[in-house]
């Protein structure tokens, strides 16, 4: 796959990632602390997106220092309808249910396995890449201890 395409498949991940905690931020508008916790990481989600709009730049202005990558676009297709599905069953969802679900995305093949792909392409690229990684795991922790903190533990 070409590296430009990648990146944008990429970069449509991270925008829907964003754009479901920032719902889920919405849902649970009445809990101050969970509405929080969403809402960074939308923030943080955004961020992401701009870094990768970044990387398409550097691409642009280089093309021929990029190599082609071996990304899976199924797995990351299926990781957007995974998203999408979810945001749209009824009712909306506990917030155990959302945070299982957000720990699951959040380790999904496709936000975790294109990654040295992807960082193999191009120097230039690689640590934008392994930033995204960082932030990704962050992520999962920061879920992880606040659905611990709120008695519902997930593995």
């Amino acid at each position: 796959m070409k590296i430009l395409e990648a990146l944008s498949r990429l970069e449509r991940v991270e925008g829907a990632m964003a754009s479901l905690y920032e719902w889920l931020s919405e849902v649970f508008a009445a809990d101050g602390e969970a509405s929080g916790l969403f809402f960074r990481l939308s923030l943080q989600e955004k961020s992401h997106a701009s870094l990768l709009r970044y990387g398409r730049k550097l691409v642009h202005r280089s093309p021929k220092e990029f190599d082609d990558v071996d990304l899976d676009g199924v797995a990351v297709d299926a990781l957007l309808a995974t998203v999408e599905r979810f945001r749209a069953a009824a009712p909306v969802p506990s917030l155990a249910d959302a945070l299982f679900f957000a720990m699951r995305v959040e380790c999904h093949p496709a936000e975790h396995g294109h990654r040295e792909v992807l960082a193999a392409s191009n120097p230039a690229i690689s640590q934008i890449v392994r930033n995204l990684a960082i932030a990704d795991e962050e992520h999962h922790q920061t879920l992880k201890v606040f659905a611990q903190q709120r008695a519902e533990v997930f593995d």
